[in-house]
């Protein structure tokens, strides 16, 4: 009796362990999933990758793809929101280390570029197309503007931009204008900033704009700014 106790303990036990790993397991197929799916939507745009070809490309069943994402949609809004997850990350890392508000604009500013110059120009249109995507992505650009606008009131009050900057209408443009910068990096004939590269694009915003709301003080940190970059 006593041996057969034991016996039915270690073969919960056991079981218990087999769970475990079969989560574990699932949970590193799903993340696999979603990196790669991440990876494939940004360089080919959305409506040329296929599941099919995700499966493939992980040597993986179509059906154990659809056994963890119900369809394209849940599979491409869990890949951004992974991404967004990994970019907030990076962001902090930036937060923590800026010596200034402006430090801290200019650097998220340099990875918002970076980011931009590696996506295909296919996925900003097609995003429209996933009305819970799009909805998405509008409320995240509505709360990274209204972060934007708390850090310029920062940098006012740190003396690094003009007492009579109006940043509402500064944050308004600059929206407009990186909007520009997503649209040239599609390869049209019809835009005709699509021969210059985002970074460079970004430069002359940076120019135009930032240094003209900054004081004397602030002028001399972008300038270096532009100098370091200018490097690159």
């Amino acid at each position: 009796m006593l041996q057969r106790s034991f016996h039915c303990i270690f073969a919960k036990d056991i079981y218990r362990m087999e769970r475990v790993k079969e989560e574990n397991s699932k949970d590193n197929v799903r993340e696999l999933i979603l990196q790669t799916a991440l990876e494939q939507f940004t360089k080919n745009g959305i409506k040329d990758v296929k599941m099919d070809y995700i499966a493939s490309l992980l040597s993986i069943s179509k059906r154990t793809i659809y056994e963890l994402f119900n369809d394209k949609e849940q599979l491409l809004l869990e890949a951004l929101r992974l991404h967004n997850d990994k970019m907030c990350e990076e962001g902090r890392l930036i937060i923590r280390n800026g010596a200034h508000t402006l430090e801290i604009i200019l650097n998220l500013y340099d990875k918002y570029v970076e980011t931009l110059s590696n996506i295909n120009k296919k996925f900003f249109s097609e995003i429209r197309r996933y009305p819970e995507l799009y909805k998405s992505k509008k409320h995240d650009e509505a709360k990274r503007s209204k972060q934007f606008l708390a850090w310029m009131e920062m940098g006012r009050k740190q003396g690094l931009f003009r007492e009579d900057a109006n940043f509402e209408i500064f944050s308004f443009i600059l929206r407009r204008n990186l909007d520009t910068i997503f649209k040239s990096n599609m390869s049209s004939e019809e835009n005709e900033l699509a021969k210059y590269r985002p970074r460079e694009l970004g430069r002359s915003l940076i120019i135009f704009y930032l240094r003209g709301i900054s004081t004397p003080k602030g002028q001399e940190i972008i300038e270096t700014y532009l100098k370091e970059n200018e490097k690159q």
